[in-house]
């Protein structure tokens, strides 16, 4: 209630409506929810609110995160290959002779909320450590529409390069990213997010040190276990910037298998790590595929509560 019609009703009513609202704030930090407080903000009952699952499957929807954050205390282990360049044809077999590069990560969640893991790609050989934090989760019915994500990332490369890289502190970048998705239905999930990323060493003296993209992903669940879905980055800066630029897209398709979770995609990015995914420069197109597993040393649902 603002504060023009608080004014203009009884005194007594107004007393029980503060009394009542001094109640649901002793409730909510008895509690410790944020989502439950951001429902009361907007005017949402004490009614019991139903955390929305499997917004998306995994925690990747293929080279980028998705809201998804494994339950506390589970391990996710997960291997990305990226064949060669499709394009080439027969006479590289579709890419597949050109060998496969490979990215491994590992994460875990100590926390419902929070995830830090670690990854090496073999591309660039860059090593990066993430922090992924869930600010907000989408309920039902009604109560908060949204699942909001925030995701920190810090890269360093093993390549030692007196020319590219003179000292060691200009090896690192860092990639950070706020996530917003929503789940329509049981078979409509959407992804858009922000990212911006910080390199200590610019491609070249003439560009700039900080680049800044929009996201924008979608997910179809055609039956119980199997999905189609793309993803695209469009840049915040000017393509004269950078006039080579490719902008990175996949899609594909993902089954899941019980316990992995099992994509096949087509993309145009040269990279796997996201530094070098976003900053595609030239035009091919790759066959590739994820796949993840989660552990679990406390049982539970994989993705709640």
């Amino acid at each position: 209630m603002d504060r023009h019609r608080l004014s203009s009703v009884n005194p007594c009513t107004r007393i029980k409506t503060l009394s009542y609202r001094k109640v649901l704030l002793v409730l909510i930090w008895i509690k410790l929810d944020c989502c439950s407080f951001i429902s009361i903000a907007w005017g949402q009952t004490l009614e019991e609110r139903v955390p929305v699952l499997a917004t998306f499957k995994g925690t990747r929807l293929y080279n980028f995160h998705t809201t998804e954050i494994p339950a506390a205390h589970h391990l996710e282990f997960r291997v990305a290959h990226r064949f060669g360049d499709l394009t080439q044809g027969y006479r590289n077999f579709f890419g597949i002779d050109a060998g496969a590069t490979v990215r491994v990560s590992l994460g875990y969640s100590p926390l419902n909320w929070a995830e830090v893991g670690i990854e090496r790609t073999g591309i660039g050989k860059w090593w990066n450590g993430y922090l992924k934090l869930r600010l907000l989760r989408q309920t039902e019915p009604g109560g908060i529409p949204i699942s909001m994500t925030w995701i920190t990332s810090a890269f360093v490369t093993e390549v030692q390069d007196s020319v590219r890289y003179p000292t060691f502190s200009d090896r690192w970048e860092y990639l950070h990213q706020l996530l917003i998705a929503r789940k329509f239905s049981r078979s409509v999930s959407l992804l858009a997010g922000a990212l911006v990323l910080h390199q200590n060493m610019a491609l070249e003296t003439s560009l700039p040190n900080t680049w800044g993209w929009a996201l924008l992903g979608a997910r179809l669940k055609l039956t119980s276990r199997l999905t189609v879905f793309a993803e695209g980055c469009l840049p915040l800066w000017k393509r004269s910037v950078l006039p080579s630029y490719r902008l990175p897209w996949s899609a594909g398709t993902e089954i899941e298998t019980g316990g992995h979770v099992f994509q096949i995609g087509l993309t145009n990015a040269e990279g796997l790590s996201e530094n070098r995914t976003l900053l595609t420069q030239r035009f091919l197109l790759r066959l590739g595929f994820n796949i993840s597993r989660i552990f679990s040393f406390q049982g539970g649902p994989v993705y709640g509560p």
